[in-house]
């Protein structure tokens, strides 16, 4: 297989992956496209594991309302965010190999990359915020029962 072929063939993947996640609008779709797109960040996208586990976290109305709100808000631009570093790292793949390509030029490709992943943590770490003040002790608590779950799912 080439290396075109296979760059090629990721782009297509993401972009078909793209075009029929964008096309759907309802809440637990946006959290679906938020957790596929999970990888390209070091912190996990923490809303949608808690929207999947409200009864769970016992999330009171008031609770949920004020989560669903930053969501509204935040969610759309931080996934335009993700998805932009998930085809800058496809568009890197590309630019690395090729030949005429400098050493500088894939450096300068790099620190975009850095700056839009900075982008999305500074997304996540305000979800994160919110969270910490919507959260009891107890909620907190549990919410990192769940996600150690979900850790021990991955590694077995």
């Amino acid at each position: 297989m080439s290396k075109r072929f296979f760059t090629s063939l990721l782009f297509t993947l993401l972009l078909s992956s793209n075009a029929s996640l964008s096309s759907q609008s309802d809440s637990s779709d946006l959290e679906q496209q938020l957790l596929l797109l999970d990888k390209i960040s070091y912190h996990p996208s923490l809303l949608p594991i808690i929207m999947q586990n409200i009864d769970y976290l016992e999330l009171t109305p008031v609770q949920q309302k004020r989560l669903r709100e930053w969501r509204k808000i935040n969610a759309p631009e931080m996934l335009d965010k993700m998805r932009e570093v998930a085809q800058g790292r496809i568009e890197f793949i590309d630019l690395s190999l090729k030949p005429g390509i400098s050493e500088n030029a894939l450096v300068m490709k790099q620190k975009q990359l850095f700056k839009l992943q900075e982008e999305v943590l500074s997304y996540k770490l305000a979800c994160r915020q919110n969270i910490l003040e919507t959260f009891t002790d107890e909620q907190w608590d549990a919410l990192l029962f769940i996600l150690a779950e979900r850790q021990s799912e991955i590694i077995d």
